[in-house]
């Protein structure tokens, strides 16, 4: 490609991989913060910033305009080949992170005030082009909360943490990446462990939690039953019914519409519930769960598990948007 050198390529190239995947890691972190905080998304914003990292490190490292560019177009089609939830427009959200940092590292350098207000300015791009695609009916002061909380990630995260780990490894690069003083020992063994906490979430992530998307839709029971199971809806395919749903969420609605798929009680009754049980958690494949009590489950016909873009989805007529979990993988009886 004109203006990039083979090496330069090559290290797009590996930073789009390992971001790609690494992506569906930093969506289970963002779930684990809505979870926290009892909302069913934006708190997530706050890592937000680490999406836009491997760009900031793939634009300090090839050090050529359109770099980070490059890797963000890449980046997100891996993950859209991963699985993604968004779908196509991950692609769009993240080449648009890329144009914004390559832009204001132009203008005000690759210093760390540059990586702090691109990085800022990158992460919280991503509220806006889903505010056009999906998010239009969100209360304003919502969108700008949220954007606040990317900005911050992405200064915190894809500014100071990606100049951070470019100083580490400042020897590979020593004429692109020396001319900055020498940054403290602080900072390099404050970067340091936040490497090490982040590569050892993810391997938990990854060995524990996550479920690769090209397994097929499969679903697990487990926790307090007699029968553990793991099965695909069509094993219970002459259970299969059809219901009449509306979802309104916070942000999102779909009007009333028919669905297809097999009853929640019909699978817990094969997996037989413990005496004592009381609560069903479904969990996603990228860590987002929601609870419902076990009683109101079993007797519930109007909560079913549909396949839908090769994956499982709960459809909760009774209860709100938030609820109608995607990439369904766990059903846990507590």
């Amino acid at each position: 490609m004109k203006g990039f050198a083979n090496r330069d390529l090559l290290v797009i190239a590996i930073l789009s991989g390992i971001g790609g995947v690494m992506s569906t890691y930093i969506g289970y972190l963002g779930n684990l913060l809505n979870n926290l905080l009892g909302v069913p998304f934006g708190a997530g914003q706050f890592v937000a910033g680490l999406h836009v990292f491997w760009l900031a490190l793939g634009a300090g490292l090839v050090g050529r305009p359109g770099a980070a560019s490059l890797t963000g177009l890449l980046k997100g089609t891996v993950e859209l080949l991963t699985g993604s939830t968004h779908g196509a427009a991950i692609v769009l959200v993240s080449l648009v992170q890329g144009i914004v940092l390559d832009v204001v590292l132009y203008l005000a350098g690759h210093g760390s005030f540059g990586y702090a207000l691109g990085g800022g300015m990158a992460a919280a791009s991503n509220v806006i082009v889903f505010q056009i695609l999906y998010f239009s009916g969100a209360p304003w002061g919502y969108l700008l909360f949220i954007s606040v909380l990317a900005l911050i990630s992405g200064v915190l995260f894809a500014g100071s943490f990606a100049r951070g780990v470019l100083d580490l490894i400042r020897v590979v690069q020593p004429t692109r990446l020396s001319t900055r003083r020498a940054p403290r020992r602080r900072s390099l063994v404050l970067t340091s462990v936040l490497l090490v906490l982040f590569s050892a979430g993810a391997l938990y992530y990854f060995s524990q939690v996550y479920q690769p998307p090209w397994k097929g839709p499969e679903c697990r029971v487990e926790g307090a039953v007699d029968n553990p199971i793991s099965f695909q809806l069509s094993r219970f395919a002459s259970q299969e019914t059809t219901i009449t749903a509306e979802l309104k969420g916070q942000v999102t609605y779909v009007a009333p519409q028919e669905y297809t798929g097999v009853p929640i009680k019909a699978v817990l009754a094969e997996a037989r519930p413990r005496a004592g049980a009381e609560t069903l958690r479904v969990v996603a494949a990228d860590g987002y769960e929601v609870g419902f009590p076990l009683a109101d489950v079993l007797l519930d016909d109007e909560m079913i598990l549909i396949e839908e873009d090769d994956s499982l989805r709960l459809v909760a007529a009774k209860y709100a948007g938030g609820y109608w979990v995607r990439q369904v993988s766990r059903l846990v009886i507590e």
